[in-house]
């Protein structure tokens, strides 16, 4: 095998391994995307869950409220009653409103204490929440500092794997490295080696004097087919 081709096969090797460094470095990118997704879709959902309580308090608070000032203007109308300075008809009809307005603040009532209690459960439901929130959200930042340190070295991996390759890359002379990056753009595979007369990259025959060519090893050799570069095997 030619001097050439073996720095060949060694810098087709060490491209094997930046594409798998890349890809590990890409699948950890997107693991810290997934967590960063989960952690942005959990606080949205904490924070309906914030905004409906807080809906419900406001509820309890205007049922209260109007409770409130019904029960105001109800002693009002008693003391225009016990006044009697009303006529017939109209104290008549003031005692329709009262106990209208009666009836309405019992149900007022009834419903700020439905409210008032059911805010009581939802708090207790969100201290629970939160502190369950609080612990799983710690869990997640572990993870992405994790994910942060698995990256950090990752990186430094690749920087000094894609020195090592301009360094691999420098022992090969210029045309035939520009005809191996020409096929390194289409192929993963750019250097393959020779079995019973095909082509490994593309399964293909090739001619008997492109394998003795091969054997021979003195020269580069490429697939009449896809053109990629081979080499015994």
């Amino acid at each position: 095998m030619s001097k050439e081709l073996e720095a060949l096969l060694a810098l087709s090797a060490q491209d094997a391994r930046l594409r798998s460094l890349e890809e590990r470095l890409a699948r950890l990118q997107a693991q810290r995307e997934q967590l960063e997704e989960t952690l942005a879709a959990e606080e949205r959902e904490m924070s309906a869950r914030r905004e409906a309580l807080e809906a419900l308090r406001r509820r309890s608070r205007e049922r209260a409220a109007e409770a409130d000032d019904l029960d105001a203007q109800i002693r009002k109308y008693r003391r225009q009653l016990e006044e009697g300075l009303l006529s017939f008809k109209e104290m008549e009809a003031l005692r329709e409103q009262l106990q209208s307005s009666q009836a309405r603040m019992e149900a007022l009532e009834e419903e700020a204490i439905a409210l008032l209690e059911e805010v009581e459960r939802e708090e207790e439901r969100m201290r629970e929440r939160e502190t369950s929130f609080h612990k799983w959200r710690q869990r997640i930042a572990e993870e992405l500092a994790e994910v942060d340190r698995e990256i950090a070295a990752q990186k430094e991996r690749l920087e000094a794997e894609r020195s090592r390759r301009r360094t691999l890359a420098s022992s090969v002379s210029a045309p035939l490295r520009e005809q191996y990056d020409r096929l390194l753009r289409e192929y993963e595979n750019p250097v393959v080696p020779l079995r019973e007369g095909r082509c490994t990259g593309c399964q293909l025959q090739v001619s008997e004097i492109t394998v003795e060519r091969v054997r021979e090893g003195r020269e580069i050799v490429s697939c009449e087919n896809c053109l990629r570069i081979l080499y015994a095997h």
